[in-house]
């Protein structure tokens, strides 16, 4: 069985760690006995002209053990619908050549409706090949989608043969836009990068957190509850992941006079995610909203207790085994969580938690319930 992969988002040079969870994924599947290949639409925006230095196009190499086929170019029509047209004319010259080169195409299998499920969907109708779409993304909180691009997206939740979503908040979100049946697939973390190991801990007490620093990942009401719960103590605040809302935050850890306490990393590769998970001793996320969040298990993968916000993708992961669940937006029970946790951190068994983790979100578990899905569509288009 060949699967073409299409995800919305995928790993660059300027963005090495984006989509990362994607790649764990596809190697699984591929792992696992699937012939996979990946076609991404590396998509420029106008404001990199003149700072990229790749030539546009068609490129192929193996990346990450998967072959890759990208196709390289700006959008030339932001915030337009003419864009659409643009990347299904990217993705069929990406799919003609793929099937020249790797075969036929059994499966398509695109990751987020807006870009590559629409796009998806287009290859789907134009070559007679089933489309699963898995949605990581929420509309309702979306800063990119335009009203205008609906119409084309719920007609891809509508149209696709199988529609799948991260986590149970999505799939009720989903349910508002389609008829189409949905089924829950949690993402998958790799147990080889995230895993109890000896390495060595912060001396002090310390709280790892991920994000990228935007608004809306709960930073600002992680630093004040910090600084409420912590100040003057031995405890430290590890925040990795850049964004827009840096200088800000840093004032912010200025204004509260907590500087010596908390230190901003920045972006960071997989390999120093995994280091700061393996070496902090809780992990911490206040955002107020996530459709799964990836982050969650890579910290219980490797023993970590969390604190986690009621968001709509954590409270299919929080147990009361591996941490502790709040209400959003509220910086005072934020506050008393960090205490509890701090206090309390012996009584976690960070083994059980691992093999909890394990258990839920192993890549077997991922690759069983996705190879019914696409057994079960394969069966039934040879029936019909």
């Amino acid at each position: 069985m060949h699967i073409l992969a299409i995800p919305s988002w995928y790993p660059s040079k300027r963005k090495k760690v984006h989509g990362s969870f994607f790649i764990d994924q596809f190697r699984a599947l591929k792992e696992a006995g699937f012939k996979l290949t990946v076609a991404y639409n590396e998509i420029w925006p106008l404001t990199y002209l003149g700072r990229v230095k790749e030539k546009r196009g068609i490129y192929f190499s193996i990346e990450f053990g998967l072959e890759t086929y990208r196709y390289k170019d700006y959008n030339y029509f932001p915030k337009n619908n003419l864009m659409f047209k643009s990347f299904n004319r990217r993705m069929d010259l990406l799919y003609q050549r793929i099937v020249a080169e790797q075969g036929k195409v059994d499966l398509i299998h695109a990751h987020s409706c807006f870009w590559a499920g629409i796009a998806a969907n287009y290859l789907s109708k134009k070559y007679h090949v089933p489309l699963v779409l898995t949605e990581h993304s929420s509309l309702q909180h979306s800063k990119h989608i335009r009203n205008s691009y609906k119409k084309v997206i719920f007609e891809t939740y509508n149209q696709c043969d199988r529609l799948i979503t991260v986590g149970n908040g999505l799939k009720r979100e989903l349910e508002n836009y389609t008829k189409n049946p949905i089924s829950i697939v949690h993402n998958t973390v790799d147990l080889e990068l995230f895993m109890c190991n000896s390495q060595e801990p912060y001396q002090e007490f310390t709280f790892f957190t991920l994000a990228y620093l935007e608004e809306g990942k709960g930073m600002e009401m992680l630093i004040e509850a910090f600084a409420q719960a912590f100040k003057g103590q031995e405890c430290k605040l590890i925040i990795g992941g850049d964004g827009s809302l840096r200088k800000q935050l840093e004032g912010l850890v200025c204004d509260k006079d907590i500087g010596n306490q908390v230190k901003f990393l920045g972006a960071l590769e997989r390999q120093e995610v995994a280091r700061e998970m393996h070496k902090c001793s809780a992990f911490v996320l206040a955002s107020e909203h996530e459709t799964f969040g990836v982050v969650y298990i890579e910290a219980t993968a490797s023993g970590k207790p969390i604190i986690a916000t009621r968001n709509g993708g954590a409270e299919d992961i929080v147990t009361k085994t591996n941490g502790i669940l709040i209400d959003n937006k509220n910086p005072g029970l934020l506050s008393k969580a960090l205490i509890e946790m701090k206090q309390n951190i012996k009584s976690y068994d960070k083994v059980k938690i691992s093999r909890e983790c394990a258990v839920r979100y192993s890549a077997n578990v991922f690759v069983e319930k996705i190879r019914n899905i696409y057994r079960e569509l394969l069966t039934q288009g040879i029936t019909n």
